[in-house]
């Protein structure tokens, strides 16, 4: 067997370690010392990703537990600085791979496990805490602890980092604001932040709009929405809607659920087990069908539009291998999957926004069906199509730069 190497430092005041791939077993050399372990000693292996406080990569690391001695730590994260991180996965991997083919050869009877880091464990309880926190305030007062938590977050946001990166993009968007009318924004961005986490205790709750008796309920909508919502619920073809972090986003989906057409909804699955369970519940319990990311979720969004599903998509966030659009007069790349959906379907496609309202009401609006752009054979053209909608959120936002959430980076 040939001999694979692979360096990497494991700490910010260790030395780099070097390991080989022997006949026999695994080695190491850390300057004059060394050791090595036979595969056949190797009784456990615990593989899993970690993450690094002030940092949203993760890598993946796997550690070693021999019969005898003390455990090995192998990782893609190289240390090399007190807080830089050399990304070493491209001679991680095959290296890890041959080693645990190698480990199962010579002991079958060896253990593989997922483990967990300790900021890992840290999370997951930090995710358990918030869980029972939101199932708390659903039976206290909500609407009072979403303006407690508001006056907070109006505070102690701006001492946040992502305070900086939502003030550079704003000054990006809005170069002709001052700097007082910039600081109002993002104050405002906070405190709808806030209410919006909060309403996720209520969600199921929150939409009471009666198609009988408009204007009794904290939801409000205009005759032309609610002549399109009509449109929506009979039409026959697929549909798909777009939507943006605008107030709270969630109402856009569940207003379809509510009133007869069933919303199913990608999401992006949050790293923290205990919030994307409960997220699932929530959405499950409010009428809509969450789908979460994954190998299967484009097969089940297929299936969810082949059964006359609305399929409602939030798409105002980067994405590195979208479509490229021009959104406030800069270049930046949106989620291509939404209108090659719209083409591959031949689906209608519609837009649905939320607006937060004094006196804690919303008001919901609906755009479309809109008319894509066509090519000469009459197929949908990707991106002048994801152009058309790009600008469509873009005047949302002008409207209230308040209420969308400037604090995913767009521009990069």
């Amino acid at each position: 067997m040939s001999e694979l190497t692979y360096s990497f430092r494991p700490g910010r005041f260790a030395r780099e370690r070097t390991y080989r791939l022997r006949a026999d077993g695994v080695a190491w050399q850390d300057g004059r010392r060394g050791g090595s372990v036979p595969y056949a000693d190797v009784g456990r292996i615990e593989v899993c990703k970690e993450r690094f406080l002030g940092s949203s990569a993760s890598y993946w690391r796997c550690v070693l537990y021999p019969k005898a001695g003390r455990k090995i730590r192998l990782g893609a994260a190289s240390r090399s600085g007190l807080r830089r991180i050399e990304d070493r996965t491209e001679a991680y991997i095959p290296f890890v791979k041959e080693l645990e083919a190698r480990v199962a050869t010579a002991n079958p009877r060896r253990i593989m496990v997922d483990g967990e880091t300790l900021l890992g464990r840290i999370e997951q309880g930090v995710g358990r805490l918030a869980v029972w926190l939101l199932r708390a305030m659903r039976h206290t007062d909500p609407d009072r602890c979403a303006d407690i938590a508001a006056w907070v977050l109006r505070r102690v946001g701006p001492r946040l980092r992502g305070h900086r990166t939502a003030r550079s993009q704003l000054v990006a968007a809005f170069p002709e604001k001052s700097a007082d009318e910039i600081e109002l924004i993002l104050r405002g961005m906070w405190d709808n932040l806030a209410r919006s986490v909060v309403e996720y205790c209520v969600l199921d709750l929150l939409w009471d709009h009666d198609l009988v008796r408009a204007g009794t309920g904290r939801i409000e909508v205009d005759q032309a929405s609610m002549d399109r919502w009509a449109g929506l619920l009979a039409e026959e073809r697929p549909c798909l809607g777009f939507a943006a972090h605008l107030a709270n986003w969630e109402l856009a989906a569940i207003a379809m659920s509510v009133h007869g057409r069933q919303a199913a909804i990608p999401m992006r699955t949050p790293k923290i087990r205990a919030l994307a369970e409960e997220l699932i519940r929530i959405r499950t319990k409010s009428g809509c069908t969450p789908i979460p990311s994954g190998p299967d979720a484009i097969g089940r969004i297929r299936t969810a539009l082949n059964h006359g599903a609305l399929v409602g998509m939030l798409v105002d966030q980067h994405q590195a291998d979208g479509i490229e659009v021009e959104f406030f007069g800069r270049r930046c790349r949106m989620n291509p999957i939404f209108v090659r959906l719209a083409r591959v379907f031949n689906a209608q496609i519609y837009g649905a926004r939320v607006i937060r309202l004094p006196g804690r009401r919303f008001r919901y609006e609906l755009v479309g069906p809109l008319e894509p752009v066509r090519d000469a054979a009459g197929r949908i053209e990707t991106a002048a199509t994801m152009q058309v909608i790009a600008s469509i959120i873009e005047g949302w936002i002008r409207q209230h730069p308040e209420q969308w959430m400037w604090l995913h980076r767009m521009w990069r």
